[in-house]
């Protein structure tokens, strides 16, 4: 057990505050993993739907395309079925797909601001560590007595090594939230695509009733 004695010694010196950078690192990971997959869920079905829409005659009309896309599995297929319903009990088509896509995409954006806020409170906690360590550093050095370099050091070691495992938590965190935000761009982008495929079909039926 000696290859494990060595990394506890250094959680020890860390002090109490490497625990909760533990837990936010946890959920930095978690909430990164569970919205990437969402995301590349919904673009993955976009791409699906899109596919679907090219396969519908012209002049496809709202019912229609709530009795196709009521047969596939999917948020978006879900959210468009939503729309067209709402066009059908009167509603707008564009202020229609703004509520709704609004609607489905809040509960990515607040999954999001979380992790904003874990990866913002890694590189805190770590310094809370630090000045928790220089206090006790400081404290050594005034104290009279006593084994004052030991005490010196395990101060300016907890200091150090608070620093660092926030440091370390955040980072992730920082390029995850680059990268679901490109993903979330990109999603945005294919559910438009989406939406501009279904006005066409809506508008070609349309300019069959009126001709």
């Amino acid at each position: 057990m000696e290859w494990l004695e060595q990394p506890l010694n250094y959680w020890r010196s860390g002090g109490p505050l490497l625990a909760p950078i533990a837990l936010v690192s946890l959920g930095i990971w978690a909430y990164f993993m569970r919205s990437r997959q969402k995301l590349l869920r919904i673009v993955r079905e976009s791409n699906q739907l899109e596919r679907r829409i090219a396969e519908l005659p012209g002049g496809t009309g709202p019912a229609d395309i709530v009795q196709t896309f009521s047969q596939m599995r999917g948020a978006v297929a879900h959210l468009f079925c939503v729309v067209m319903r709402d066009v059908l009990a009167g509603a707008r088509l564009f202020e229609a797909f703004e509520r709704r896509e609004e609607e489905g995409l809040r509960a990515l954006r607040k999954d999001m601001l979380v992790l904003a806020a874990l990866t913002a409170i890694a590189p805190l906690l770590g310094l809370l560590g630090t000045v928790v360590g220089m206090i006790q550093t400081f404290d050594a050095v005034a104290a009279v007595g006593g084994n004052t370099g030991g005490r010196v050091a395990s101060g300016i070691s907890q200091a150090l090594i608070t620093t660092q495992f926030g440091l370390v938590v955040a980072v992730p965190g920082v390029f995850g939230l680059a990268q679901l935000r490109r993903l979330l761009s990109h999603a945005e982008v294919r559910i438009t695509e989406c939406r501009m495929h279904v006005v066409a079909l809506l508008e070609q039926r349309k300019g069959g009733r009126s001709s």
